[in-house]
């Protein structure tokens, strides 16, 4: 069984150990407020009171070994800088971080986590493609400079197939499913000859630059 290891129980911290135990992972989670401690005890395997920048504490809970870490110690970034190199001490490589700015994104670059994951910037930018485009019906950001959008098919698109359209090649992006909402199927990395229709939803990877542009271009159309 994989084991994890979360530090730091605020919303998200909480909900990220919840989840991984309800998926059936071996869940450690310290936090140094007794209370949320208390509160959180029974949603994962493990649940300890205490300071998360002490490796001899980590070894005591039975961090070492674990799969990977994930700290979100909120805007403490002293006290998610200290656990992250306490984690390294403890054989942990694998280690993903909540960052609440920009600022602390910079400074934990050094560090070589496996991902810092910004909610609110990254929920915002979803929103904000919602609010600004009759076509997108979901954003996924992925780091910083790639997305994945889940878009209603473009009117320039309907008719033809993927290899007409040589989206990659003309326009930088790539159709890596397709929903057929009348079937109710997934086509998952569909076939070049595949002709889009308007019942279709697709799930475009791209450039986050290459999928505003086409964006822009099916507004300009649509007015």
């Amino acid at each position: 069984m994989k084991r994890f290891v979360v530090i730091g129980l605020g919303g998200f911290g909480a909900w990220v150990a919840r989840t991984l135990h309800q998926e059936g992972f071996d869940v450690i989670a310290i936090d140094r407020n007794e209370v949320l401690v208390d509160r959180h005890a029974a949603d994962v395997t493990r649940c300890v009171a205490g300071d998360a920048t002490d490796e001899n504490l980590l070894r005591e809970v039975g961090v070492e070994g674990a799969d990977a870490a994930v700290v979100s110690t909120g805007e403490d970034l002293a006290s998610a800088i200290l656990s992250i190199l306490a984690l390294r001490e403890t054989g942990v490589q694998n280690i993903y971080a909540k960052v609440p700015s920009l600022r602390a994104a910079e400074a934990l670059e050094r560090f070589d986590l496996v991902d810092m994951v910004f909610p609110e910037r990254e929920a915002a930018e979803r929103l904000v493609r919602r609010l600004t485009s009759s076509t997108v019906l979901d954003y996924i950001p992925i780091g910083a400079d790639f997305a994945i959008e889940e878009i209603a098919i473009p009117d320039a698109w309907i008719g033809k197939s993927l290899l007409q359209l040589e989206l990659p090649r003309n326009h930088g992006i790539q159709i890596v499913a397709i929903y057929d909402v009348l079937q109710g199927t997934w086509k998952v990395v569909p076939d070049p000859d595949e002709v889009l229709k308007d019942s279709d939803v697709a799930l475009v990877a791209g450039r986050k630059k290459a999928l505003s542009a086409i964006l822009k271009r099916t507004r300009r159309r649509a007015r």
